[in-house]
C-alpha cells in the first residue's frame, strides 16, 4: 500500500484549505499446493477488492483525524501528548 497526502499550496489565501490523498493498494500472494485449483489472479483480485473497500472506509476517517490534529497543533493546543518516545 502507498498513500500520498498532499496540500495545495496555491490556495494559501483561500479560506478553504484542502488535503488530498492518493492511495494504492495491491495484493500479491503465493498459493499453497492445496489451493492451486483456484487461479492466482482470482484470489489476488478478490483480496484487492476487499482491501480497497476497507481503505475507502478508513482513509476518510484518517484524513479527518489528521485535520483535527493539525488544527489543534496550529492553535497551540499542547494537551495531546505523544504516545511514545519516538525511539525504536
Amino acid at each position: 500500500m502507498v498513500n500520498k497526502i498532499s496540500y495545495d499550496s496555491k490556495q494559501r489565501d483561500s479560506p478553504l484549505q484542502q488535503l488530498t490523498s492518493d492511495a494504492v493498494i495491491e495484493v500479491n500472494i503465493e498459493i499453497p499446493f492445496a489451493f492451486r485449483a483456484i487461479p492466482v489472479q482470482a484470489i489476488e483480485s478478490t483480496g484487492s477488492q476487499v482491501l480497497d473497500q476497507i481503505l475507502r472506509i478508513m482513509l476518510p476517517r484518517f484524513m479527518a483525524q489528521l485535520v483535527k490534529d493539525y488544527q489543534a497543533w496550529a492553535s497551540g493546543d499542547a494537551s495531546r501528548q505523544p504516545l511514545g518516545t519516538g525511539q525504536i
